[in-house]
């Protein structure tokens, strides 16, 4: 029971994490097309109980034999007490950690002395120690011995948190293997700090061996690999919070954006489960031809949207209402494009219920020209000129399967729990291609060409992301299509028809398809793929276990195994293929990650790599 709770929580679509209410008939929309789709079934539905057990016995590994997951609750809590050594500085004496090392301790330096400078300019030095994979964890060969040794390395390894103010440490063990002697684990270990010569954060994977114990301890800690970053100016400041200097001018700063989402979320009606996640939409253009860039914000429903301008000293001011776009609808996605070439920036913005298309005045204003009828469930959106024809054409992903018109989304995500196929679901809702023919003689219209372009081959995913780009190098743009649970799509733009290559491609990527970036990261001249999905320690944990699903096919294990591994790189082979490069790059622990972009930070030529991750908390009460 344990097991699957944690992979479907990794998926973010447990049902029972959250039981929504009805999206409410009681409501006043200023665009009628959305809004009637909103009120076509109110029927209350029942979500059946998944258990008759409470909460501490279905989170209580004990009962139903995760031994596993009993000992990483009594490893986790050994791992804070040296953490919260290292906060002090250090131990001070030996019996510090008596109930931490045991008598046979034994280890290395915890910040190895191997490490090198590999990168430095005038803002950041990257020290790094390579991987030494440790062969036998039964016959260490190390300087530190005993408790006593534990302390000098605890109290070296602090010493780069001298003076420190804000340090902070976390250990995510993600791997618990038994033996017959000892039981050994694998964690990752981050600490970081303001010193006064910069801000320091250290990272690092342990392979940490235990007793085996009632009360485990630290018998052997090795260090497979080191990474260092230290600011070299004294502020410690890579970029600055502007936030509320920018923003603070206009009322609803403080009324509405600065609360967070927490406290908009015991105040909305209706909760459907991506409203719980709070997801809205933005996107940055010049509005009204002033060459500053300006804003559009959705927020939650409910909430106006915002449009505001950028004046000329960098502040936004609010013009939400005066340009007839401060829609109250749930709105995922947005986009500021020039969809008639007139010159002027229109606005797009994917809705529950539809696609809005607003034409710009060039001077801040627009007006609604039209709303797609898509697939209820939109989630985002890209333009793209797909066909050549000097029109930005539309591509729309969506979730469910129009959950509006069928169903209520209850039913939807309480079918999750026994029907959904984690590692390869194939029952969400059709994305679409809509054809740009905006024109005189027929206004502003655009044609669903997915079908007909051979877009409909593997679109029943529940999609999150789209990104285009041409992998090939043959003058078209490709589209690559992330999808959660599950493997996602590659589809080969063949002179404006399309073929999904992507297992051939060999870039399906069975997981939790968050996002989608592409970038030369080699800079050959071949755009390589990065995909943002879900790490989770616990599915680490879990999914190599041999109790672990142990009737199903090697195959369908190592599935399960990669959903839980992080985020993806892949590489351009330049052939029509791509190679796995994760792993060695380094970049699979993204955390709960969700948008992901590369960006050129230091301008020095190389793609560096931006990803958004995290979830809605609050103080840990130890609830699941």
């Amino acid at each position: 029971m344990v097991a699957i709770l944690v992979l479907v929580v990794a998926g973010a679509m447990a049902a029972w994490l959250q039981v929504p209410r009805f999206l409410s008939d009681q409501r006043t929309d200023p665009i009628e097309t959305v809004s009637a789709k909103f009120t076509e079934n109110s029927a209350q539905l029942t979500v059946p109980r998944l258990s008759t057990q409470s909460w501490e016995q279905l989170d209580d590994p004990s009962q139903d034999g995760w031994q596993t997951e009993v000992f990483n609750s009594k490893a986790n809590a050994v791992l804070k007490k040296l953490g919260k050594l290292l906060l002090q500085g250090g131990p001070a004496d030996p019996l510090e950690v008596a109930e931490i090392a045991a008598e046979t301790y034994s280890s290395g330096a915890l910040r190895p002395e191997s490490a090198e400078i590999v990168f430095q300019d005038q803002v950041v030095q990257v020290q790094r120690a390579g991987a030494e994979k440790v062969a036998d964890v039964s016959h260490p060969e190390n300087g530190f011995q005993g408790p006593a040794g534990l302390c000098e390395a605890l109290r070296a390894l602090a010493e780069s948190f001298r003076d420190a103010e804000n340090v902070n440490f976390k250990f995510k063990l993600f791997r618990v293997q038994p033996t017959a002697e000892a039981i050994v684990t694998r964690q990752y270990f981050s600490i970081s700090g303001v010193t006064p010569r910069g801000i320091t954060e250290q990272h690092a994977t342990w392979t940490v061996r235990w007793t085996t114990d009632d009360q485990p301890r630290i018998e052997w800690i090795g260090v497979e690999d080191f990474e260092q970053v230290r600011t070299l100016n004294t502020t410690g400041r890579l970029f600055s919070d502007c936030t509320e200097s920018v923003l603070s001018e206009n009322a609803c700063y403080k009324t509405q954006l600065a609360r967070g989402w927490g406290h908009w979320l015991g105040r909305i009606e209706d909760q459907p489960y991506w409203d719980v996640l709070g997801n809205p939409g933005i996107t940055v253009g010049d509005v009204n031809g002033d060459g500053l860039d300006d804003l559009y914000l959705c927020q939650e429903r409910g909430l106006p949207n915002r449009l505001f301008l950028q004046k000329a000293d960098g502040a936004l001011q609010d013009v939400s209402e005066s340009a007839g776009v401060n829609w109250l609808e749930d709105s995922r996605s947005a986009l500021l494009v020039d969809l008639n070439n007139d010159g002027n920036q229109d606005l797009v913005v994917g809705m529950v219920g539809g696609v809005v298309l607003a034409e710009g005045d060039g001077q801040g204003g627009f007006a609604v020209r039209g709303v797609l009828d898509v697939s209820d469930d939109v989630m985002s959106l890209s333009a793209v000129d797909y066909d050549r024809d000097g029109r930005l054409d539309l591509y729309v992903t969506v979730y469910y399967e129009d959950r509006l018109k069928d169903d209520t989304e209850r039913a939807a995500i309480a079918a999750l729990g026994s029907s959904l196929v984690f590692y390869d679901a194939d029952t969400g809702g059709g994305n679409s291609l809509m054809r740009n023919e905006i024109g005189e003689d027929v206004g502003w219209k655009f044609t669903d060409v997915t079908a007909q372009l051979g877009l409909d081959v593997n679109n029943s995913h529940y999609s999150l992301a789209a990104a285009w780009e041409d992998f090939d190098n043959d003058g078209d743009q490709d589209l690559y299509v992330g999808n959660d649970y599950g493997r996602n799509n590659l589809y080969r733009n063949d002179n404006g028809k399309f073929k999904d290559v992507a297992s051939t491609a060999a870039v399906e990527d069975h997981a939790f398809g968050m996002s989608v970036s592409w970038g030369d990261v080699d800079r050959d001249g071949w755009m390589d793929l990065y995909v943002a999905n879900m790490f989770s320690a616990a599915g680490n944990r879990i999914a190599y276990q041999a109790e672990f699903k142990p009737d199903v096919k090697p195959d369908i294990k190592s599935r399960f195994q990669h959903l839980a591994r992080g985020n993806s790189l892949f590489r351009n082979q330049r052939d029509g293929k791509f190679v796995d490069i994760s792993s060695a790059a380094q970049v699979t622990m993204g955390r709960w990650a969700w948008s992901s972009n590369f960006v050129d930070l230091n301008n020095d030529g190389w793609q560096d790599l931006v990803v958004a991750n995290g979830f809605i908390t609050t103080e840990d009460t130890g609830d699941l």
